[in-house]
């Protein structure tokens, strides 16, 4: 059993100001989000790539979950972790100035884990992600979260997760009230520089 998420912590200038959490996908790791701090160029900045806490089977990198068995899987440790994570985080930071991005299964980590932080967020920003039971109608965040900015990104001709899957996020976002937008972009499974142009102002004007 893990005891704590792993990650690497980039100090941009007065990194008390504010932090970036960035969340990978299904077989990456802390570098895996790296290239996006050269890329926004955001100033006074701590930077918080997470590592996901499983090893893939037979492959590389790392998972937010594994199959335990029956097609059920592992949710509670992760969630541990990243309570934990988060935790530690707000006694460092004002909650509202905390803001997490995620892509692919990362962007499921946002979904269905962030948004459901009891502490109001600067910001929350799923990239071609997905729900984990996409035709649960129940609440979708928690009421700390109602005034979050929710920026979802999808590529529109993404080949590994449908562009549907967070079309369906954002309409049951939008149905119960939440802060969200969607912005789709043309390409594949990638994160848009056009999304990552809009997440830097959404993160500067804050």
């Amino acid at each position: 059993m893990n005891t704590k998420l792993q990650y690497d912590l980039h100090e941009i200038g007065d990194a008390s100001q504010k932090a970036i959490v960035a969340i990978h996908g299904w077989q990456g790791d802390c570098n895996s989000m790296y290239p996006l701090i050269k890329s926004m160029n955001i100033k006074n900045v701590g930077w918080y790539l997470l590592e996901a806490p499983f090893p893939v089977k037979n492959g590389e990198g790392f998972s937010w979950s594994y199959e335990k068995s029956n097609g059920q899987w592992e949710i509670d440790e992760p969630r541990r972790l990243l309570n934990d994570f988060f935790g530690e985080l707000f006694k460092i930071y004002d909650s509202r100035k905390i803001f997490v991005m995620g892509f692919s299964q990362g962007g499921l980590v946002c979904f269905d884990f962030v948004l459901f932080l009891h502490e109001p967020l600067g910001g929350v920003f799923p990239i071609a992600g997905f729900l984990r039971q996409p035709e649960y109608n129940g609440e979708r965040f928690h009421s700390s979260q109602k005034n979050t900015p929710i920026l979802i990104g999808h590529g529109t001709e993404d080949d590994r997760v449908p562009v549907e899957s967070s079309q369906n996020a954002f309409n049951k976002l939008l149905a119960q009230g939440a802060n969200a937008e969607l912005l789709l972009y043309k390409g594949k499974h990638k994160i848009g520089v056009e999304f990552i142009r809009k997440l830097k102002e959404k993160i500067q004007s804050k």
